[in-house]
């Protein structure tokens, strides 16, 4: 009797397994070929899920359709949406409240950006490395000739018949500099300890300190560059608040400033081809009219911010830029950032910001070295670049020495470098309007002994001006610096 309950046992449990088997299965057929194929993001994972594959007999000889099908399956299997925010929130215990001022600030209406299509690039020329340029050499001046004493006698007729002395030329009057002579610095007018700092009412907030000396330090840095530039070469420089520091404006009560004491000093007691300039001082008017300048899920600043301080930088250098929508543009929405991807905040998951992709006005090529001769080329544009850092479509990422070239059959006149992390890729579109030859340079990545030393660079491209634009994170982390000086 007790065996052939527990056959009977046995069989209701295969039963049921089996009818479970094929209520997964049937949902899966009904997922596979009856749902939506449109683009799904997944804000869990901040990527868009896998499409449907398309069915051949091709695709099904070589494989293709049975790996996208096994992807498709498993970004689209029932509750993986409840697993992962299962997940999500075992990791996000103990952590919410550490992440209130975000909260906050996503809870106001990320701004609406016009739309406008990117345009296709025309085919690219590819153009060699360029070698350097051998220094002009000095001619060398003539030794004077000696010329004989003179005796009383021609003196006499010297001044009794003086020669006419001739006329010496008429110069040409001096033109105005495109940078003025500095006026000479007192440093007394400045704090013993120098700070960056967001200011509500009379209350300072978030406040980053360094002192005079170690200012003076980079001070040296920024003028040994200079001295490497012609003389009409502009070194220009800036540090870039993170947006969780930026963003915590729209919780206080009474925002006076988000501004910086280190570049007014910088500019003041560095060479006169140097320049410095506040991104904090540029952006808070802006800010606080309600300016999509900082994201709010990622550290960057937006385009449309770096789009505002850029036009300081390069005024700098002699430079103008066109308007901000004269720029090919897309935009990737919903686009979760950095610091979502950190903390999976659902506050943030709730209000994703928009990222404006915006490309050059004319073709380029992008080579990315990794030797004086080693490279390989790259879209400006990268569009499979990692869905967890959806920023770094910009050139792929920060990379060691990217090279960015006009690829219209002109000559290649006039070339910068850019000494940057990752705030500086959205600069790339602006700066080739007025330089055939953008360079973006990472000192984190760069190797001296594949590459040559950044002086050998300078010279081998013929750079004519410089732009520094770090993140204030590597900007106050001595090590980001130090790797400037020892690749110099």
């Amino acid at each position: 009797m007790a065996k052939k309950h527990r056959k009977k046992k046995n069989r209701i449990l295969a039963v049921t397994a089996g009818a479970v088997l094929l209520l997964l299965l049937l949902i899966g057929v009904y997922e596979l070929l009856l749902t939506s194929d449109e683009d799904a993001f997944s804000a869990q994972e901040n990527r868009m899920l896998a499409q449907r594959p398309i069915l051949s007999g091709k695709g099904f000889l070589y494989g293709t359709f049975t790996d996208g099908l096994e992807k498709y399956l498993a970004d689209r299997f029932p509750g993986r949406a409840w697993i992962i925010n299962f997940d999500r929130d075992l990791r996000q215990v103990g952590s919410l409240a550490s992440w209130e001022d975000f909260a906050q600030v996503a809870e106001e209406n990320v701004p609406d950006m016009a739309f406008v299509p990117e345009t296709e690039d025309e085919d690219v020329v590819v153009t060699p490395r360029p070698t350097r340029t051998p220094a002009p050499t000095a001619e060398p001046t003539p030794e004077p000739t000696s010329t004989p004493e003179k005796t009383d006698a021609t003196a006499a007729a010297a001044v009794e018949t003086p020669k006419e002395t001739p006329q010496p030329t008429a110069t040409p009057a001096p033109t105005a500099s495109p940078r003025p002579t500095k006026a000479a610095a007192d440093v007394s007018s400045f704090p013993r300890e120098l700070s960056s700092y967001l200011l509500d009412g009379k209350s300072r907030k978030q406040v980053t300190m360094k002192t005079r000396t170690e200012i003076y330090r980079l001070c040296s840095l920024f003028d040994a560059y200079a001295s490497l530039l012609p003389e009409d070469g502009t070194f220009v420089m800036t540090i870039v608040p993170s947006s969780y520091r930026a963003n915590k404006l729209l919780t206080f009560a009474d925002p006076k400033a988000m501004t910086s004491e280190f570049e007014p000093f910088i500019h003041a007691v560095t060479a006169n081809n140097v320049a410095a300039e506040s991104t904090g001082d540029i952006l808070f008017g802006p800010m606080m009219a309600g300016e999509y300048v900082f994201f709010r899920t990622d550290i960057h600043w937006t385009p449309w911010g770096a789009y505002k301080v850029m036009t300081k930088l390069m005024a700098h250098a002699g430079q103008t830029l066109p308007d901000y929508d004269a720029f090919p543009k897309e935009q990737e929405a919903p686009f979760l950032g950095t610091i979502y991807r950190n903390t999976r905040n659902k506050q943030l998951e709730k209000t994703p910001d928009t990222l404006d992709i915006l490309s050059p006005r004319h073709p380029v090529t992008v080579r990315r070295y990794t030797g004086r001769d080693a490279y390989v080329e790259v879209p400006f544009i990268d569009k499979a670049a990692d869905p967890q850092d959806r920023y770094t479509v910009y050139l792929g990422g920060p990379k060691a020495w990217t090279v960015v070239e006009r690829a219209d059959g002109g000559s290649i006149e006039k070339s910068c470098l850019v000494i940057t992390d990752s705030f500086g890729l959205c600069t790339a579109p602006f700066l080739t309007e007025a330089y055939d030859r953008v360079i973006l340079y990472d000192p984190r990545y760069y190797d001296k002994k594949a590459m040559g030393t950044l002086s050998e660079q300078i010279e081998a491209y013929n750079i004519k001006d410089i732009y520094l634009i770090v993140g204030e994170l590597h900007a106050f982390d001595d090590s980001y610096f130090k790797l400037c000086s020892k690749q110099f």
